[in-house]
């Protein structure tokens, strides 16, 4: 058994608002959704090793949701096996390319202070270190969660990702979209 909060990052930049909608529906449905932090409006990431690509998208609609109770029954590979499951659902087909455009994109970024690394899964994701609209989104969702491995909390982390200058911005209409997830049981949004 996992420990809580179980927090997942979402992000899709094709269809955004209907493929969150669609895949957090479908998320708790499978899990059950307890909260849905404040949504970000960011540009696709540049692929530092081939910077001139295109075809990487429009822009991302990111945040993180916390996950029922019950989704600390899972462990981290089970979860992960989930959440591809909600993703193919919603279209997306994972390529080779890291940076390509996606329908539907879930992470798990931190099951409480679990530190795990096997089968492609690294647990707290790094990305959480290093990009703000991974970090305020956790902040927003547990502020006094402690990363089990900096020993700063999630408030502090992303406090020190906001000093740097970052072209993200809340999605007020996504935000409120996406917030009645919270309001229903799983298996009732």
């Amino acid at each position: 058994m996992a420990p809580s909060p179980v927090l997942i990052a979402f992000g899709s930049n094709i269809d955004p608002l209907n493929n969150l909608q669609r895949g957090l529906d479908l998320l708790h449905r499978l899990i059950g959704i307890q909260r849905v932090s404040t949504v970000w409006r960011s540009p696709a990431l540049d692929d530092p090793e081939r910077p001139e690509a295109e075809g990487k998208g429009g822009d991302y609609l990111n945040g993180v949701t916390m996950l029922h109770e019950r989704a600390a029954n899972f462990d981290p590979l089970q979860l992960r096996q989930c959440l591809r499951q909600v993703e193919h659902q919603c279209g997306r087909t994972r390529q080779a390319w890291r940076y390509a455009p996606r329908t539907l994109d879930l992470d798990i970024t931190l099951m409480g202070s679990l530190v795990f690394a096997a089968e492609g899964i690294i647990l707290p994701d790094p990305d959480l270190l290093v990009r703000p609209f991974i970090a305020l989104p956790c902040a927003q969702l547990a502020p006094d969660l402690v990363h089990p491995e900096k020993k700063v909390s999630l408030a502090a982390l992303a406090q020190s990702l906001s000093a740097h200058p970052w072209d993200i911005q809340p999605d007020f209409e996504a935000s409120s979209r996406l917030a009645t997830f919270s309001q229903g049981n799983p298996g009732n949004p």
